[in-house]
């Protein structure tokens, strides 16, 4: 029979059940409607109470010869039992009051209230106090299965708890397996929640550890500290150093190693650092100098077309080269000159001396060492005469040979 709650049904008291119940609630002989046999007229006028109108239980007869229940008696009314009716009484047959709901037990009176004590069909309050009204058959199953005040155990922790308050344990059970909060997949027990969100979670935002600024989940840092972040550090693919992302763009504007295009736009491409290398020796739209710049060729032309400009002026480059030379011969006369007079001046002085040297005879003894020193200042000063007479020989013999090729030149010229 299924469990019903106590205001449908009502806990009973098992044993009086075979008994007549008063409109006061009280308890007093059998019940006729249980006995196999009903009584007849003159059984009933012998064993019926007169005051509960039941078969009569524990049997007492008054002093003026009325019997009735003893439980039916009245306050001091004085009685004596009747054993021998009682007995007879106590082995009628009868059913269980209960057959209604399915008792099929047979005894006698005398048996009947012991049967109820323990009578599967009997209602009472379940044992574990849930408040529900069941039979006695249904019990163990119930305290089993439907009690809400039944011992359960916690199939994630493994303790006990009573079932009523199980509902409220899974909401904290911390070894109950969870989703994580935050959507990122992952399946925990519920005590593995806050190390999983301070250290594991992939969907908690932090700050990026490479100080950038960014806030952004766990997952997405790994990828932004490898990918996207300005503070990352990246190797330079050009000279092999390592900088932050975001000093990359500053540096490749001065790395030595990044290819670049002459800035003369010759159309060579070359590392940085040779590029100056390349101006100065090779690039052949660089302006340079003239090899005849020293004669006074002003022009300055691009290296790819030197060889064109000296064939294109090679005449005139040998007019300045004359030019410079007769510059040159004219430079060295005008010095032949200044040491020839250098010369007379020195021969004059050496004349003014000797004549000095005869105008002071007085002192010729008092002065020799002196004039000894002066002789031999005379005689180095007439090496070096003869010395600068010979240069002069050579330089004037040198303009004569130059005065034959500026001939020669001259008229290959015309």
């Amino acid at each position: 029979m299924a469990a019903k709650r106590d205001n449908e049904l009502q806990p009973e008291l098992g044993r009086s059940l075979c008994r007549v119940r008063t409109e006061e609630g009280n308890y007093r002989g059998y019940k006729k409607d249980i006995l196999t046999e009903n009584l007849s007229e003159r059984d009933n006028a012998v064993f019926a109470c007169p005051r509960c109108k039941g078969i009569l239980r524990e049997l007492c007869i008054s002093t003026d010869g009325e019997q009735f229940c003893s439980c039916c008696k009245k306050e001091r009314e004085q009685t004596h039992p009747n054993i021998h009716v009682n007995n007879m009484i106590l082995c009628f047959k009868c059913y269980c009051p209960l057959i209604s709901r399915g008792c099929d037990w047979l005894g006698t009176l005398g048996d009947c209230e012991n049967h109820l004590d323990t009578c599967g069909y009997v209602q009472e309050m379940c044992k574990l106090k849930c408040g529900v009204v069941l039979q006695r058959n249904d019990h163990v199953t119930h305290e089993k299965e439907n009690c809400v005040q039944r011992i359960v155990k916690c199939e994630h922790c493994k303790k006990n708890f009573k079932f009523c308050e199980l509902t409220e344990h899974l909401d904290v059970c911390p070894k109950m397996k969870v989703s994580c909060k935050l959507k990122c997949g992952v399946v925990m027990c519920r005590d593995k929640v806050a190390q999983h969100l301070g250290k594991e979670c992939g969907q908690v935002e932090e700050l990026c550890k490479l100080r950038c600024g960014m806030k952004l989940t766990r997952d997405e840092l790994r990828i932004h500290v490898t990918d996207n972040c300005v503070q990352r550090v990246v190797t330079c693919e050009h000279c092999d150093k390592n900088f932050k992302f975001c000093e990359l763009t500053e540096h490749l504007d001065v790395c030595p190693k990044v290819e670049v295009s002459c800035e003369l736009k010759c159309g060579l491409v070359m590392c940085r650092d040779k590029v100056i290398e390349h101006i100065d020796r090779d690039c052949k739209e660089k302006e340079i100098e003239c090899p005849f710049a020293k004669y006074k060729c002003v022009k300055l032309i691009k290296r790819q077309y030197l060889d064109t400009h000296l064939e294109e002026k090679e005449t005139e480059h040998l007019k300045l080269k004359l030019d410079a030379i007769e510059d040159i011969v004219v430079k060295q006369s005008e010095l032949i000159e200044k040491q020839n007079k250098t010369i007379a001046d020195q021969g004059l002085m050496i004349t003014k001396q000797n004549e000095t040297i005869t105008g002071q005879g007085d002192m010729v003894t008092k002065q020799n060492e002196t004039i000894t020193g002066q002789g031999r200042m005379i005689r180095k000063q007439n090496e070096t005469i003869a010395s600068q007479g010979d240069m002069i020989i050579k330089q004037n013999r040198k303009i004569e040979t130059m005065s034959q090729e500026i001939g020669s030149l001259n008229k290959n010229a015309k």
